[in-house]
């Protein structure tokens, strides 16, 4: 039943009370009996309910009309005690007036009855009795009723019918639905009794016979109230007779009275036993599907239609929507107009050698360790240096730190680079992990994490016996290992002061790698007293609102953020500027860019046995 509701029928009400009901199917005679189906279980629960009601209204009209008939009884033996032997006659004008009085009397008995009769029938309806409790045993009574009349119709159906057909399986849906109302129990029964799952049509039937009993009830209880005034105006034109006149006539409009609603209960009593026997269905049938001749008025083609306009619409709101959330950083242009820094330079992507495929140290760590010294990757980082000098002077910048919004971006990656290149130009040069957490610098040097940055900051090891040399002109601190020590504490404004002190000794220009700005906040102490901060991008990763965030952080503290870097560049991006470059250098001539970068010695001659320090 509920798949024929939700799935292929629809329930229209019509303005003049009527009900459509529309079945589709793909085969005609499918939604003809879909629609009649329904039809059909819609009789079968009304003509159910009207029973039920029939019933608790014979009930109730036989027991009122006991208790009146008992009533009428005392009151007839009472009137013949007081008139026995006696002859009263009342004047004629009080005779009328008892008359009126008598009619008044039976008028209002049987507002009275008619009244207690909507109401219980109203308190049916609402799964109470007439007090407004709830009725599990009548609840349980009814579905039992309710769960024989279903298996009587579902043996008469498959005399006709087949298991498979429509008819046969809505009956057997409501007779699982009602074993399983049975099987929950006495005290889950009255709630699923009184709030059924009916469908549109029974929930809107419902509700109209609901309004229309409250509104007979307010009727009645009006014209109640209207008779007993009329009732106590007549009695005062009664009050002239005697002791004994006015007994009499009180008698005789008692008895008259109830003889008036022993008929009128009588008569109730056998239009609702009439109900409660007939096939009366409630609903008043017009008409029944028929086979359909020709398919539904919409063309196929109209639909398909509106299905591939609204899977485009779907897919072009869906691909906005991604767009908006995800905004990767693919070119200069893309940097500039997030934040208004210029753009120093950009890496291609290097691959290097001895990087770690698997373990705790897989992120891609990318240098140019391989490569000969005129190539791309170089002239790359060359052209950030003369960027960087261009802005300030030499001796102006002695602290630069490289920044970036979240891991693997590639700062390491630069700060080896860059510092490869500064090295070249005849400074000496130190390059220091900042990043505690994470160290990284060491890794593709394969050089020991420590002793480092935190022995000289937290143990006092003397810088020198710290430092660990590359090159002529290049050295390193690693970070060392905190062994639960907070890099945070360990990064201090009077820490890195102090480390400036020492490394002025050593260097003319410090690089500092830094863990990432919104992961944590270990570096931005030192962001805010380096010389210069370089924000590294990495191309088609970095999305911009994480960009924008990073550099708001870096502008809370006052960094000198210079510029960006961008990494990673794309092989096409690539490709395009690599073209000048070899065709101005002659590279690939004779032998191919490959195997003269696998011919290539490593710029930093470092041993893996050999012992720093």
């Amino acid at each position: 039943m509920t798949e024929l509701q939700s799935a292929r029928v629809t329930f229209t009400p019509l303005p003049s009370g009527e009900v459509e009901i529309r079945a589709v199917a793909y085969a005609p005679r499918v939604a003809m009996d879909l629609a009649n189906t329904y039809v059909e279980v819609l009789q079968t629960r009304s003509r159910s309910n009207i029973r039920d009601e029939a019933r608790t209204s014979r009930e109730f009209i036989e027991t009122l009309l006991n208790q009146t008939k008992t009533s009428l009884q005392q009151s007839e033996e009472q009137l013949a005690k007081v008139a026995r032997g006696r002859s009263l006659r009342m004047p004629e004008r009080n005779a009328i007036e008892a008359a009126q009085l008598s009619q008044l009397e039976n008028s209002l008995a049987e507002i009275q009855g008619s009244k207690e009769i909507a109401k219980v029938r109203l308190a049916q309806l609402k799964g109470k009795d007439a007090s407004g409790r709830p009725v599990p045993q009548a609840a349980q009574q009814q579905v039992t009723r309710r769960l024989l009349q279903l298996q009587e119709k579902l043996a008469g159906l498959r005399e006709r019918y087949t298991d498979g057909h429509p008819l046969v399986k809505a009956t057997q849906a409501e007779i699982k639905d009602a074993q399983d109302m049975l099987t929950a129990g006495p005290q889950g029964l009255p709630e699923r009794v009184a709030a059924p799952q009916f469908g549109a049509a029974e929930r809107a039937a419902s509700a109209k016979q609901i309004a229309d009993l409250e509104q007979e009830v307010s009727a009645l209880e009006t014209r109640e109230e209207v008779l007993k005034q009329r009732l106590a105006r007549t009695s005062q034109g009664l009050s002239n007779l005697g002791a004994e006149e006015l007994e009499v006539a009180k008698l005789r409009q008692s008895v008259e009275s109830q003889r008036n609603l022993v008929t009128t209960l009588s008569e109730k009593l056998g239009t609702v036993r009439i109900q409660e026997q007939g096939e009366d269905r409630g609903l008043r049938l017009i008409d029944l599907a028929a086979l359909p001749q020709r398919p539904s008025s919409v063309p196929a083609m109209r639909v398909i239609l509106l299905g591939m306009v609204g899977g485009l619409g779907l897919g072009i709101g869906l691909a906005g929507l991604l767009e908006y959330f995800k905004q990767p950083m693919e070119t200069e242009e893309d940097i500039t107009a997030a934040t208004g820094l210029p753009v120093l330079g950009w890496l291609p992507t290097i691959q290097g050698s001895g990087r770690p495929d698997k373990g705790p140290e897989r992120e891609p760590m990318s240098f140019i360790d391989v490569f000969a010294p005129n190539t791309l990757p170089i002239e790359a980082c060359r052209s950030i240096r003369v960027s960087l000098l261009s802005m300030y002077r030499a001796e102006d910048v002695r602290t630069i730190m490289l920044a970036s919004a979240g891991p693997g971006e590639g700062k390491s990656t630069v700060a080896l680079n860059l510092s490869y290149v500064f090295s070249q130009a005849g400074r000496r040069l130190l390059m220091v992990d900042g990043d505690l957490r994470r160290p990284s610098l060491n890794r593709p040097l394969r050089l020991p994490v420590k002793p480092g940055l935190v022995d000289v900051l937290a143990s006092h090891l003397p810088l020198a016996a710290a430092l660990q040399p590359i090159k002529d002109g290049l050295q390193l601190l690693a970070a060392g290992t905190t062994d639960g020590a907070d890099p945070g504490v360990l990064l201090s404004a009077d820490n890195i002061s102090r480390l400036f002190d020492l490394a002025k000794g050593h260097a003319d220009l410090v690089v500092f790698d830094s863990a990432p700005v919104l992961a944590v906040a270990d570096n931005l102490a030192l962001a805010s007293m380096v010389d210069a901060v370089i924000l590294v991008v990495r191309a088609g990763v970095t999305q911009r609102r994480d960009l924008v965030r990073a550099k708001a952080m870096l502008d809370k503290v006052r960094a000198p953020v210079v510029g960006a870097v961008l990494n990673r560049v794309s092989s096409r991006e690539t490709r395009r500027y690599y073209r000048s470059y070899s065709g101005y250098y002659g590279v690939g001539e004779g032998t191919s860019v490959r195997r003269r970068f696998r011919s290539a010695q490593s710029w930093w001659p470092i041993r893996r046995s050999e012992k720093v320090g």
